[in-house]
């Protein structure tokens, strides 16, 4: 599985051959491993064909709000006990002018039998074009 980052798409953000009958592809979100190395960032495609990518950062979460800290049977060395140590806050989007290149865009749909695949070209921080490749 390994990690990847989420694409969002806006509202009137056309994707040529999209299945009909499914979520509309702005209620998706869609995973990359082409845009950098994956973080498990957040990115957006606007309407007007801008690349964002989301900037945050982490906050620690005291062991009483983590899911394991405060059992009876989970103690400071148990691996458990730092599940939930961190919690991701945003701050808020950069747009990515620098952006030059192609990334795919993927998302599988339950009652599909493929996974619905898009090539992403971005010319110097503008869009393209989307390709359907699956």
């Amino acid at each position: 599985m390994g990690l990847f980052d989420t694409v969002e798409l806006y509202d009137d953000v056309h994707l040529p051959e999209y299945p009909e009958g499914i979520t509309p592809a702005e209620d998706v979100d869609w995973q990359t491993k082409g845009i950098n190395r994956p973080t498990m960032t957040t990115f957006r495609i606007t309407a007007d064909g801008r690349l964002l990518e989301e900037e945050w950062h982490t906050e620690a979460v005291p062991p009483e709000d983590r899911p394991y800290a405060s059992r009876d049977d989970v103690d400071e060395d148990d691996f458990r006990y730092m599940a939930g140590s961190r919690n991701r806050v945003h701050d808020g989007w950069i747009e990515r002018d620098d952006y030059h290149g192609r990334f795919k865009l993927k998302h599988s749909f339950e009652g599909l039998e493929t996974l619905v695949t898009y090539q992403v070209t971005f010319t110097h921080g503008q869009l393209e074009g989307f390709e359907r490749l699956q």
